[in-house]
């Protein structure tokens, strides 16, 4: 009973060593998988562990997944990493005729007998509106379930080349041949001869790595690779298994000594802006198949304004041009339509664009059309803005003076330099107080600028001649403006005059502005002068007085 029990025991060890449950698994030790095995579900390796397979087959699983967090590793050395579910299915490129065309080849010679070959589209989709032309002859019209070729027995291979918009959005499955003797053949589009084609369908399996991966001596078959860490591959042939994605900022990748076939998109590697590659003895794909894209996403240009109309040039790789675009009231706009775009191409080896040149690199603008204030109206003083290159490694392009991105800019910068009043620190308030303000402009573009006066104590507007002062300021150039300050009442008072900015702008002293106050004057009314003063109009009145009294002692002795 023993030793049934030990052989039991030891047959449920040694087939859970050959099976990983479809679990999610978290690895919190470092694992060592040595032994042929499946997997299936999923499997993370936690941060400060790591999952090291050697010198064994793993077949993943439909769906399963391999993930390595920030700080975990993931080895596999001497291995094959499979799936019973690779793509299996085939689609064009897109390009249309000519040497870029896509076509496969129905393998008719093979066979010495009649028989009906059945064109399948991938996982129930339709051949309607799609073209194919037969040894570059005869155009036969697909329906949406199926296309159907008749085949004698004398018949030679056939080409057939796949046309309609857009090729690469339908794969096509395989083959069916049907025999007279009801006997049929069946052959995945993977297995088919092809020109300007690449593989069609879904990744057998993940691995998704923010950590640590290397991978040496191995192979990898039918997998989805989303290594956004630090990475390293060599002496591995990868099918079926690529684009490599590695889209974060910090991935780091080194290829040494790989081989990349059958790659799913029209790329072997994607990119981000910042992601290093270091790539060594690289057999890439090749034909239309490019050795790798840089992708960016969404990315925003702030303006210190609203309302700016500009474009942008030389965006993508088609080189497109969405139209003027205008910052909405943070100042914010999209760079382009907003989705991701391709920003460099590394061409396949083999291609034309690789002997013109090896690397495409975008150059992109951002060109204001119409950048107009209350400083610059229409007409009176010339546009603000200018253009500013669109750096890939920035979320936010900031199109503002003194950003590093600006080609060339132009903008006031305003400031109020003094207010200059000689010695006089006093006045009558029916006369005024009278003092120059000098504003200057430091910036490359005129302004036309206005300012107000208040009370420094108590906030009140002040007349100071008009009810806005102000006029134009040139760059580079100072303008004095007079004011003549009538205040109501007496008593010691300051007053603060601060520049009026334009309501457009996101934020009030992106140009400048600010505001200066004065020193205490005091405001006293004058007394009048000694000819208006009431001393002679007395004696004026005395003097009357006696002449009246004069008067009427003469006239009392008279009668």
């Amino acid at each position: 009973m023993r030793v049934t029990g030990c052989a039991v025991l030891i047959a449920l060890m040694m087939a859970l060593s050959m099976n990983v449950s479809g679990q999610q698994n978290q690895i919190s030790s470092d694992i060592i998988w040595d032994t042929d095995r499946s997997h299936s579900g999923t499997i993370t390796v936690s941060n400060g562990f790591s999952l090291t397979i050697e010198n064994s087959v793993v077949s993943m699983e439909a769906g399963s997944r391999i993930v390595v967090e920030e700080g975990a590793t993931l080895m596999i050395s001497d291995s094959e990493i499979t799936t019973p579910e690779p793509p299996k299915g085939i689609v064009g490129f897109g390009h249309g005729i000519g040497s870029s065309a896509s076509s496969f080849m129905i393998p008719a010679s093979d066979y010495d007998e009649d028989f009906r070959a059945t064109i399948s589209p991938f996982q129930g989709g339709s051949f309607f509106g799609f073209e194919f032309v037969v040894n570059d002859g005869e155009s036969i019209y697909g329906n949406e379930s199926e296309l159907v070729l008749e085949f004698d027995s004398e018949a030679n291979d056939a080409w057939i080349t796949v046309l309609g918009h857009p090729t690469s959005s339908m794969g096509i499955a395989g083959l069916e041949l049907e025999f007279d003797d009801s006997s049929t053949v069946q052959i995945p589009g993977i297995e088919l001869e092809t020109r300007n084609m690449r593989p069609y369908g879904t990744a057998g399996y993940e691995i998704v790595s923010s950590g640590s991966v290397h991978i040496s001596r191995s192979t990898m078959l039918g997998g989805n690779l989303q290594l956004d860490g630090k990475t390293i591959i060599s002496q591995t042939a990868l099918n079926r298994s690529t684009p490599i994605i590695a889209m974060s900022n910090t991935a780091n990748i080194s290829l040494s000594n790989v081989s990349v076939g059958w790659s799913m998109d029209d790329h072997d590697l994607r990119m981000g802006p910042s992601t290093k590659l270091s790539a060594d003895s690289v057999n890439w794909t090749g034909g239309l198949t490019d050795r790798w894209e840089r992708r960016v996403g969404q990315q925003m240009v702030e303006f210190s304004s609203s309302d700016v109309v500009y474009r942008v040039d030389g965006l993508g790789y088609q080189q497109s041009n969405v139209g003027s675009l205008i910052s909405d009231r943070n100042g914010l706009g999209l760079v382009g339509s907003g989705i991701e775009r391709v920003v460099e191409i590394g061409w396949a080896l083999d291609s034309e664009q690789y002997s013109q040149s090896p690397i495409w690199i975008e150059e992109a603008f951002i060109t204001t059309e119409s950048f107009r204030t209350a400083w610059n109206p229409q007409s009176e003083v010339q546009d603000y803005g200018g253009r500013v290159a669109i750096d890939w490694n920035k979320s936010n392009i900031i199109a503002m003076a003194g950003s590093p991105d600006i080609v060339s800019w132009e903008t006031p910068d305003i400031r109020i330099l003094s207010v200059d009043h000689g010695e006089n620190l006093g006045a009558d308030p029916n006369e005024g107080w009278r003092a120059n303000l000098t504003i200057s402009n430091t910036g490359n573009a005129d302004a036309i600028v206005y300012f107000v006066c208040d009370d420094a104590q108590t906030g009140l507007r002040q007349s100071i001649g008009d009810a806005y002062v102000g006029g134009l300021v040139e760059s580079g150039d100072s303008s004095i403006f007079p004011i003549n300050w009538t205040p109501v009442g007496e008593g010691e008072m300051a007053l603060t005059c601060t520049i009026l900015t334009p309501s457009q702008l996101v934020i009030e002293d992106y140009w400048g502005g600010g505001s200066i106050t004065t020193p205490l004057i005091d405001f006293q009314y004058k007394e009048e002068s000694d000819a208006g003063s009431v001393v002679p109009a007395l004696v004026a009145m005395a003097g009357v007085g006696v002449l009246i009294g004069v008067y009427l002692m003469k006239r009392s002795q008279s009668t």
